[in-house]
């Protein structure tokens, strides 16, 4: 047996890694947002595998936007 780290995000899901950890506590922070662009008329993607991509690229845009670009 050994002991291993995990990262809990505030929603209790367990991570291996930190950065699965940030990805998601940046989707619980935006998911309503994203979700209401993904269900507007400005995104064309309709269908459920499209859409579910473009959330993952939103969601990790953004992740991408406040560690490098030192953007909120």
């Amino acid at each position: 047996m050994k002991k291993v780290e995990a990262f809990e995000t505030s929603d209790g899901k367990i991570f291996k890694d930190e950065q699965g950890a940030k990805q998601h506590e940046h989707f619980l922070a935006h998911r309503e947002e994203v979700g209401k662009f993904l269900h507007s008329d400005m995104n064309l993607y309709k269908s459920l595998p499209q859409m579910s991509i473009a959330e993952t690229t939103i969601i990790r845009w953004e992740l991408y936007k406040t560690e490098n670009l030192n953007v909120k």
